[in-house]
Protein backbone atom coordinates (compact mmCIF):
# COMPACT_ATOMS: atom_id res chain seq x y z
CA UNK A 1 0.00 0.00 0.00
CA UNK A 2 1.44 3.37 -0.96
CA UNK A 3 2.14 5.98 1.71
CA UNK A 4 -0.34 8.37 0.09
CA UNK A 5 -3.12 5.77 0.02
CA UNK A 6 -2.38 4.80 3.62
CA UNK A 7 -2.56 8.47 4.65
CA UNK A 8 -5.85 8.88 2.78
CA UNK A 9 -7.25 5.80 4.48
CA UNK A 10 -6.19 7.02 7.92
CA UNK A 11 -7.74 10.44 7.23
CA UNK A 12 -10.93 8.75 6.09
CA UNK A 13 -11.13 6.59 9.21
CA UNK A 14 -10.35 9.53 11.47
CA UNK A 15 -13.17 11.60 9.93
CA UNK A 16 -15.64 8.73 10.27
CA UNK A 17 -14.73 8.16 13.90
CA UNK A 18 -15.25 11.86 14.64
CA UNK A 19 -18.68 11.63 12.99
CA UNK A 20 -19.60 8.71 15.26
CA UNK A 21 -20.39 6.46 12.30
CA UNK A 22 -21.21 2.82 13.15
CA UNK A 23 -18.43 0.32 12.48
CA UNK A 24 -20.49 -1.55 9.86
CA UNK A 25 -21.00 1.59 7.75
CA UNK A 26 -17.28 2.37 7.89
CA UNK A 27 -16.41 -1.20 6.88
CA UNK A 28 -18.78 -1.02 3.92
CA UNK A 29 -17.31 2.28 2.77
CA UNK A 30 -13.78 0.88 3.02
CA UNK A 31 -14.77 -2.20 1.03
CA UNK A 32 -16.34 -0.02 -1.65
CA UNK A 33 -13.24 2.18 -1.71
CA UNK A 34 -10.96 -0.86 -2.01
CA UNK A 35 -13.15 -2.30 -4.78
CA UNK A 36 -13.04 0.97 -6.72
CA UNK A 37 -9.26 1.25 -6.34
CA UNK A 38 -8.72 -2.32 -7.51
CA UNK A 39 -11.15 -1.96 -10.41
CA UNK A 40 -9.55 1.32 -11.47
CA UNK A 41 -6.10 -0.25 -11.66
CA UNK A 42 -7.36 -3.30 -13.51
CA UNK A 43 -9.40 -1.18 -15.91
CA UNK A 44 -6.27 0.80 -16.81
CA UNK A 45 -4.43 -2.47 -17.47
CA UNK A 46 -7.37 -3.70 -19.55
CA UNK A 47 -7.37 -0.53 -21.66
CA UNK A 48 -3.65 -1.08 -22.38
CA UNK A 49 -4.31 -4.76 -23.31
CA UNK A 50 -2.32 -5.92 -20.28
CA UNK A 51 -5.16 -8.10 -18.95
CA UNK A 52 -8.36 -9.63 -20.29
CA UNK A 53 -11.91 -8.67 -19.46
CA UNK A 54 -12.44 -12.05 -17.80
CA UNK A 55 -9.33 -11.64 -15.66
CA UNK A 56 -10.49 -8.19 -14.57
CA UNK A 57 -13.89 -9.60 -13.52
CA UNK A 58 -12.27 -12.52 -11.71
CA UNK A 59 -9.91 -10.26 -9.77
CA UNK A 60 -12.72 -8.05 -8.45
CA UNK A 61 -14.87 -11.10 -7.67
CA UNK A 62 -17.81 -10.58 -10.03
CA UNK A 63 -19.09 -12.24 -13.19
CA UNK A 64 -18.23 -10.96 -16.66
CA UNK A 65 -21.87 -9.95 -17.10
CA UNK A 66 -21.88 -7.96 -13.85
CA UNK A 67 -18.62 -6.25 -14.79
CA UNK A 68 -20.03 -5.36 -18.21
CA UNK A 69 -23.15 -3.86 -16.58
CA UNK A 70 -21.06 -1.97 -14.02
CA UNK A 71 -18.77 -0.45 -16.66
CA UNK A 72 -21.78 0.49 -18.80
CA UNK A 73 -23.42 2.26 -15.82
CA UNK A 74 -20.18 4.15 -15.17
CA UNK A 75 -19.98 5.18 -18.81
CA UNK A 76 -16.71 3.29 -19.35
CA UNK A 77 -15.73 1.36 -22.44
CA UNK A 78 -16.23 -2.39 -22.30
CA UNK A 79 -13.70 -3.16 -25.01
CA UNK A 80 -10.03 -2.35 -25.34
CA UNK A 81 -9.95 -2.08 -29.11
Amino acid sequence: MSTELLRDTMDFLSERLKEGRPDEAVRLELLAWEFEEKLSGLYEQFQHSECSFGYMAEQVGITNWDLYALLERCGLRTTNL
